[in-house]
């Protein structure tokens, strides 16, 4: 009884210490944000003299409600696209029976091996031909090419394991086609798989701060990442930190929100096909 009341206090310990080493970046860079724009104390003076002036010069600065706008537009039409592209292929794939259908599979999931980044020059190379560059359009495309993958491997066993083939049995004896059985469905029992995918490659395109780099050089266009490029210094001005970590939280408070509303559905979909027991 001793030895396992004092092995869980160690684990309890252990999380604790874990949680206080993970956290403290985010808890300096808070107290950091809610600084005077000028004040350069020690940040490991936690919340020294608290003011809400770095998120305010912030704010007008980063021309936050554009760059709100394009991180949106970005972020959505990547995503729209995604979904209704590895909602296609993935069902499609589920449904192949045979060698055929493993091949997919492998092929799909060997193309989440290889980083968008390896590509990056044929990619800046095909956006050039095309005359896309300094257009959204050109990051959308990098987003939903190099998220597909993992997308459709998620979505094709979810389908595997959390979706009956009878039902769309049951639909075309009634006389429903297949293109009605996936949207009347399929589709809604998948939802918990498309919230997944609307998370876990949403939130890597909101934050996304190399390829909009590379292709979006109008300030009119840059997204909320790209405006903290304001607040970095260079050879002759230095880092302003303050208004760098208030705009870091600026860009956060968004995607946080929608989060709130999608997690129930997020963990949902992440844990389908689990063992229970």
């Amino acid at each position: 009884m001793k030895k396992n009341t004092r092995s869980e206090i160690l684990w309890t310990l252990g999380i604790a210490v874990f949680f206080v080493i993970f956290l403290s970046p985010l808890i300096i860079a808070l107290s950091g944000s809610l600084r005077e724009v000028k004040d350069s104390t020690s940040y490991l003076n936690l919340f020294h003299g608290i003011s809400f002036q770095s998120y305010e010069v912030a704010f007008g600065k980063m021309n936050y409600f554009r760059a709100l706008g394009n991180s949106v537009m970005v972020t959505g039409i990547s995503v729209l696209i995604l979904v209704v592209f590895c909602a296609m292929a993935g069902y499609a794939i589920a449904r192949l029976k045979g060698i055929l259908g493993g091949f997919f599979q492998i092929f799909f999931l060997a193309g989440m091996i290889v980083s968008a980044q390896m590509s990056i020059i044929p990619m800046y190379r095909i956006v050039n031909a095309l005359h896309m560059g300094n257009t959204i359009a050109a990051p959308i495309a990098l987003y939903v090419t190099s998220a597909l993958p993992f997308s459709i491997f998620l979505y094709t066993n979810f389908i595997k394991s959390g979706v009956p083939g009878v039902l769309e049995e049951a639909a075309r004896i009634d006389g429903a086609g297949t293109v009605y059985t996936f949207i009347r469905i399929v589709a809604p029992l998948t939802k918990p798989a498309l919230t997944s995918i609307v998370i876990t490659q949403g939130v890597p395109i909101w934050n996304d701060f190399f390829f909009g780099m590379l292709f979006l050089s109008a300030p009119e266009k840059k997204t909320l990442p790209l405006t903290m490029l304001n607040f970095i210094g260079d050879m002759e001005n230095a880092t302003q930190w303050n208004m760098l970590f208030a705009a870091c939280f600026l860009s956060a408070i968004p995607i946080l929100i929608i989060y709130m509303f999608l997690q129930r559905y997020f963990v949902s979909g992440l844990t389908v096909g689990a063992v229970k027991g």
